[in-house]
This record gives C-alpha cells, sequence and structure tokens, in this order.
C-alpha cells in the first residue's frame, strides 16, 4: 500500500470558493441527521457488531475541517490526478488535510475487508455498484440521502439514472457516483464495410445484432468471425435481460430463472455452431488485456467492450492489422425499444464510523461540482456523471477523440435512459466466475444445457442467501 499526504498549494480564488466555505452550516445540520439516523439503524460490519456512529463533538459538527483519509484504487496517473483533486479542496479549506490510501484494484477490496472488520475504513471509501452491498449491507456505511436532502453535497448535476447505481437494495443512498463506465458494441468497421454490412443501425435490436454478425459470416477473410463468443459473458447476459425488460436480482436472490439462461445459451451455441462466432477453446484461451483481445489483433469482426477502451484498442489493432478501424455503438435494444446499457459507477462513500463527515461531505461535494477539479481528473475513471462537468469537457476542442467518442456515447446512453441493476451482497464472488464456468462446461464439454443451467441458479441462489 502507498500513501501520502496532500499539502496545502496556493491556488487562485474561483467563483464556486464563497459558495463552498457557506457550506458548513448546511453540512451541521445534514451530519446531525444522518448520525441520528445511522443511530438508529441495524445490520452488522464484517467481522464483528456494527461501528458506533460518531455523534456531538467526535463529529466535530458545523466544522469544515482536520484531516480526513481517502482510500480509493489507481496507479500512475490516476493517483497523481486524484490526489490533484485534494489538493484543490485543501486550498479552498484552510485547516483541513486528506490522506490518501491506494493501492491497485484487486489489493484494495482485500484491504478494505480487514478495514472494514476492524472499523477502520477510510472518511471517504471509493466503491463501485457491483461490491457497493457487501458492505452497505453489513451496516458499514451511512444513508447519504440526509446529506443530499439538506444540500450539502449536490447531486442536481447528475441524472436520476446514473444516481440511482449508489443505492442499495433497500433503497438507501450509499455512494455518489462521480465516474461512469458502460459496455459497447465495437466494431471493426472496415471489415464491416468489406464484408458488405457497413455500420450497424442506431437503436438497433439483439436479435438484429445476432443477424447482423451471421450476415457478415460469409464475406469475413478466412479466420475472422462475426463476432466474439459471449455465451458465458456475464456483462452480456444481464444486458440482454434488461432489454427485455427482466430485472436481474431480486433481493438475495435471482430474479431470471434456469430456462431464461438456457434461451440466452441457445442463442450463442447456435451463432457458434454455425461458424459466426470464435471457437469456444480460442475464446477461453483469450487475452484479458484489451490490446491481446481478439477484436484488437482482427480476429473478430464485432464483440462486447468497455466504451473506454476504444483508444487502446485502436492503438493495438493499427500494429496488428494496418489501416483496420475500430468503433463503438451503443449495445443492442429490447424489441420495444427499450436501453440495454448497464452503467458501473465508481463513487465516494461514507462509512458510519468516520468521525468527521462534515468534511467528508463537502469534499464529495467538491469533487463532484468543482469545475477546475473536475478539469483536472478529466474523467480518469468513467465519464463524469455531472453533465454540466461532461459538456465542459465535451466543449474542449484539445480533447482526443478517443475520449470524446467515449463521452459522446455515454452522453448518448444516458439521455436513453439506461435501467439500473442493484447488485446484491456477493454478487461479484459468486455470479461472475461461475457464469463463465458454466457456460463453458456447455460449450466445450459438451454438458446438459438444462441441467447445468438449474444447478448455476440454485448454486447462486443459496450463496447469495449466504453473503
Amino acid at each position: 500500500m502507498s500513501s501520502s499526504t496532500t499539502t496545502s498549494r496556493t491556488t487562485s480564488l474561483r467563483t464556486t470558493s464563497g459558495r463552498r466555505r457557506t457550506r458548513a452550516g448546511i453540512v451541521a445540520g445534514a451530519t446531525a441527521l444522518v448520525l441520528l439516523t445511522a443511530g438508529c439503524s441495524g445490520g452488522t460490519r464484517v467481522g464483528g457488531d456494527a461501528p458506533e456512529a460518531a455523534s456531538g463533538d467526535d463529529a466535530g459538527l458545523g466544522d469544515v475541517t482536520g484531516e480526513i483519509r481517502l482510500a480509493y484504487w489507481g496507479s500512475g496517473s490516476r493517483v497523481d490526478l486524484t490526489n490533484g483533486v485534494s489538493d484543490l479542496f485543501v486550498a479552498e479549506n484552510e485547516g483541513v488535510s486528506v490522506t490518501p490510501e491506494f493501492t491497485d484494484f484487486a489489493a484494495y477490496f482485500q484491504r478494505l475487508n480487514v478495514q472494514a472488520s476492524s472499523g477502520g475504513m477510510a472518511c471517504i471509501t471509493q466503491l463501485q455498484g457491483r461490491q457497493l452491498n457487501d458492505y452497505a449491507g453489513q451496516g458499514l456505511l451511512l444513508d447519504l440521502q440526509p446529506l443530499v436532502d439538506s444540500g450539502a453535497i449536490d447531486v442536481s448535476g447528475i441524472p436520476e439514472d446514473v444516481l440511482d447505481t449508489g443505492r442499495g437494495t433497500d433503497g438507501a443512498l450509499y455512494e455518489i457516483p462521480y465516474g461512469a463506465a458502460y459496455d459497447a458494441i465495437m466494431v471493426n468497421t472496415t471489415l464491416a464495410e468489406e464484408a458488405g454490412v457497413g455500420s450497424p443501425a442506431d437503436g438497433w435490436t439483439w436479435q438484429e445484432f445476432f443477424d447482423y454478425a451471421r450476415a457478415a459470416q460469409g464475406s469475413l477473410p478466412e479466420g475472422v468471425s462475426g463476432v466474439n463468443l459471449l455465451g458465458g459473458h456475464p456483462n452480456t447476459f444481464i444486458e440482454w435481460l434488461r432489454g427485455r425488460g427482466q430485472e436481474v436480482f431480486e433481493g438475495t436472490e435471482a430474479a431470471f430463472s434456469a430456462d431464461d439462461v438456457v434461451e440466452y445459451w441457445s442463442i450463442w451455441e447456435g451463432l457458434r455452431n454455425d461458424g459466426v462466432t470464435i471457437s469456444a477453446p480460442d475464446r477461453a484461451a483469450e487475452a484479458a488485456q484489451v490490446e491481446q483481445s481478439w477484436i484488437a489483433q482482427g480476429r473478430v469482426m464485432s464483440d462486447n467492450k468497455p466504451g473506454n477502451q476504444i483508444g487502446q484498442a485502436q492503438g493495438a489493432i493499427e500494429g496488428a492489422q494496418p489501416g483496420q478501424e475500430l468503433t463503438t455503438v451503443q449495445l443492442p435494444r429490447g424489441e420495444d425499444g427499450s436501453s440495454s446499457t448497464v452503467l458501473f459507477t465508481s463513487g465516494w462513500s461514507i462509512p458510519r464510523s468516520c468521525d468527521n463527515v462534515p468534511t467528508a461531505a463537502a469534499y464529495i461535494d467538491f469533487w463532484i461540482n468543482d469545475p477546475e477539479a473536475n478539469a483536472l481528473f478529466a474523467s480518469n475513471n468513467g465519464a463524469v456523471t455531472n453533465t454540466e462537468m461532461l459538456q465542459a469537457q465535451l466543449d474542449d476542442e484539445s480533447l482526443d477523440p478517443a475520449t470524446r467518442q467515449t463521452l459522446e456515447l455515454y452522453q448518448e446512453i444516458v439521455e436513453d435512459e439506461p435501467p439500473t441493476v442493484l447488485y446484491p451482497a456477493g454478487y461479484q464472488a459468486n455470479f461472475e466466475t461461475a457464469f463463465q464456468r458454466a457456460y463453458e462446461d456447455v460449450a466445450l464439454n459438451g454438458a446438459d444445457p438444462q441441467a447445468t443451467a438449474e444447478s448455476f441458479v440454485e448454486n447462486l441462489d443459496a450463496a447469495l442467501a449466504s453473503a
């Protein structure tokens, strides 16, 4: 783990500074309400009883001052940018210091679990929607709604569909999302044009996506497939469900059935058996790094990839297949035109054990609303969720083409009211790898799809119930 303490630096006053400094009274009242609510709430934390929420003088009510710890994942430039935003916050708030604690993504959650067990989570803790309920479900996090209602944390610039990704399965707001990632269909437009199918039509459906890959297959070069094999890709399955208007989870149970899983697998088995996809062994052997993925090596015409990977993939294919170009388009829609795109947001949470809620709330508000902070961080961890800050970045003529494409596509997705998935505690540990392995058992080993799907859903429900 690396850590360092930010130091104040001289910075010019901005038009927002006066507004920020007058929020102490708002934060004080909101903090009192948050602490009262937290003190009455139940739940247990990992490894023991729920931590006692700070109260009274311990919380420093009314004072945006003192030290707060900031826990996040990242390396290289992200560390510099995150700490740079903290420096700006410190410069605007005399008597405040921010101590960053950062490490890589995998090690971050290992460390966070230890801190959660000991009541030592940082006052500002970074989380994602897919892990949020692992902590919120244990009573470890403050409901931030009172801070929002009071205006201490201004979320008016974040679209409701995006803000909802920070809610727990109980509906409480435990995370303020600041960066949004999403999946998109990455298309090799050079191959698509040569195959006579061109670029996908706006508003295409899932069936049209499958037909698109099938129509191209006969005219693609030898060894190139119309689409990657996505039968075991958990994100695509979830997105396919949401496009059909189906919920994914209900409380701690799967809202989909074994028959839904079989139907999804049958689509991909049909495409695979007809030679439209990459082979099952090749799919299993595909490298995790986007630069080495089949779409970036020119082996498939289309794939489901995170939208922010377009720059890396384009750079890789220019070396592997000179002259070929990639683009990203929205995921296919449901038959009724509904969006299938599920946002994966990163955001800031405040643990119930935090002893400096006013400063933590002020920091989060600063992060999502301050123009200079947003210009500095520049959507480094997903598209900025504040619509005004997003437009400011798009108005920058120096913005590189890959980032512009990523942000513009996100803007389109939000306008289409993307569906929300609330992931139960234990989701990541018990769903993603298990779903992939279950499909591989079908595609590689010839396992019976119905029996495999029934076993997967049964085991998933049991695991989620005990998480």
